[in-house]
Parts: structure tokens; C-alpha cells; sequence
């Protein structure tokens, strides 16, 4: 069975006092490179063989990259559906042709190097892991020929190759996503530092499943997991389960479902920034019955 799992750098909630109240800022709102879910969206894939994936084919990138844009589709149509304008520009690392490029986990596979021997040394693993993709991706980036700036952009690393990608397409809005070819395989998908303020986020892709590509997306720009996982502290848990129960086609709860059959909630809408407030109602599921989210 495959599995999806997404990590983030551990969720710390921002207290800012406000009278008599508590109100809360979820990191993963409105934070990062990508911030929210509008307007120009340029969404950069690089798919990548491994020793101990399954190779690429010209026929697997292909129905990958179908499965992308139908992902990217129904997001769009999602948006539209809440009156909000976006347009999701696909992008891939090409150079001569639908050749992937190679570099190996540092732990043989994706769940092995993130759980070795913990996860936030996995993380910083992975990091170097996706740095280095980055760098040769960016060797075939067109020149940076601005005459505004004296400092070059060197394209050493993912913060560097998304400047160029944001440079290049004129949009602050650019999600990075890394392709492996686990599709048989019992593994998982991740998306790292969805909530950090200091390092870039990005997506590891083990499947082709248009609901799992989407559900990894929007992580990107802060929708936050709603399925149980054994992971989870158990209060984290008993949240989940409620969530599951009061957005029975949410796709961050339901993942593998088709993706025709899902929807995006009110509670996700105010975490990718189509509302800029949390329905009171929808607070227990991340913070406390005294607390209240901010308002952006």
C-alpha cells in the first residue's frame, strides 16, 4: 500500500497578546516563498532517478507530468469555484530531452535517509540531497543578464535556482517540487520547512496520484495535514479524527481518493490564503478552546 507522510520543521505557534485575548499566528500562513494561493503560480519539477528507485521513463515522466497538470488543474477550478484568481504555470528541469537527473539519497531511500538516525538530521540530508539537484537544474537556467544589479546570481542551491525561476517568470510564487519514481513501492511523499522562516520549502514526490501531487502542493503554500497518522502526539490524533469526520472529502485527509471527489475546506481555504480568517468553529483544530487565529 503507499503511503504518504509530510514533514514539516515542528509546528511552534507564535503567541501575540491582544487584549484580553489570545491570538494565535500558525507558521505555516502566509510565511516563506510561497505565501498564498493566488494570482501567478509557477510550479518547477525536477524528476530525479535513484540507484534504489525505479528508473525513469520517457513514459513515466509523461503520464507524471499529466498527472501534474491535471492536479494543477483542479486546484485552479478550485480556486475559481471561491472567487479566487490563479494560474499554475508547469515547469520542468529538460536538457536534451526527457533526461531526469540522477543523484542518490544519502540513506539509499527517501523514508531511510529522513529517519536517519532522527528526523531533523534527515532533514538537513535531504536539504543537501535537494541543494544539489537544484545546482545542476540551474545549469541550464538562461544567463541572468540584468544590467539593475552588480551581484550575479549564482545558482547554488534551491534558494537560488526558485530567484532565478521568480526572475525569469516576473511572480514571487514558485514551488519546488522533486520527482522519484517509487510508483510500486511502499513509501512516502514529504514537504519540509512548510513552516520555517529561515529555509526554503520543497516537495519530495514518490507517486503520480493527481491527489497526491495536489495534497503535496498545497502544503507548500500551508495547508496542513488532516489524516492520522502513528507519528502524531495522541491529542494531534483526536484532532485529526474530527477533521476527518467534519470534511469527509478533504484532500489533506484523503489523499489517494480520486481526486474528482475531493475538495478543499474552509479550514485549509484560511491556511492557503483564501480567507483571511479562521472560522471559530474550525479553531479546536490546531489550536485551543481560548485561543483564535490571526487574522491576515
Amino acid at each position: 500500500m503507499k503511503r504518504t507522510l509530510i514533514i514539516s520543521a515542528f509546528l511552534a505557534l507564535v503567541f501575540v497578546p491582544i487584549q484580553s485575548c489570545r491570538l494565535y499566528y500558525i507558521p505555516t500562513v502566509n510565511n516563506n516563498v510561497c505565501k498564498r494561493l493566488n494570482g501567478h503560480v509557477v510550479l518547477y519539477a525536477i524528476f530525479v532517478d535513484t540507484r534504489y528507485t525505479l528508473p525513469w521513463s520517457s513514459y513515466d515522466i509523461t503520464s507524471t507530468l499529466d498527472s501534474i497538470k491535471r492536479a494543477m488543474k483542479w486546484i485552479e477550478a478550485q480556486a475559481a469555484a471561491s472567487g479566487i484568481p490563479l494560474t499554475i504555470d508547469i515547469q520542468y528541469y529538460q536538457n536534451k530531452g526527457m533526461v531526469p537527473l540522477k543523484n542518490d539519497f544519502p540513506n539509499r531511500t527517501l523514508s531511510g535517509t529522513l529517519f536517519n538516525p532522527i528526523v531533523p538530521i534527515g532533514i538537513r540530508k535531504l536539504d543537501r540531497w535537494a541543494d544539489a539537484l537544484a545546482k545542476k537544474a540551474g545549469r541550464t537556467m538562461p544567463a541572468d543578464t540584468s544590467k539593475i544589479v552588480n551581484t550575479k546570481n549564482k545558482l547554488s542551491d534551491r534558494e537560488r535556482l526558485i530567484a532565478r525561476i521568480r526572475d525569469l517568470n516576473k511572480t514571487d510564487n514558485v514551488v519546488l517540487m522533486y520527482f522519484v519514481n517509487n510508483y510500486y513501492k511502499q513509501e512516502m511523499s514529504v514537504s519540509i520547512h512548510t513552516d520555517s522562516f529561515t529555509d526554503i520549502e520543497y516537495s519530495i514526490v514518490s507517486f503520480k496520484d493527481p491527489s497526491v501531487i495536489a495534497h503535496e502542493f498545497l502544503h507548500i503554500f500551508g495547508a496542513l495535514d488532516l489524516y492520522i497518522n502513528p507519528f502524531q502526539p495522541k491529542k494531534s490524533q483526536r484532532k485529526n479524527k474530527r477533521a476527518m469526520k467534519e470534511f469527509p472529502n478533504e484532500i489533506m485527509a484523503f489523499a489517494y481518493r480520486d481526486i474528482s471527489e475531493l475538495n478543499i475546506s474552509p479550514f485549509t481555504k484560511y491556511l492557503i490564503g483564501w480567507s483571511n480568517q479562521l472560522d471559530d468553529k474550525y479553531k479546536n483544530l490546531v489550536l485551543g478552546h481560548r485561543a483564535k487565529a490571526y487574522k491576515f
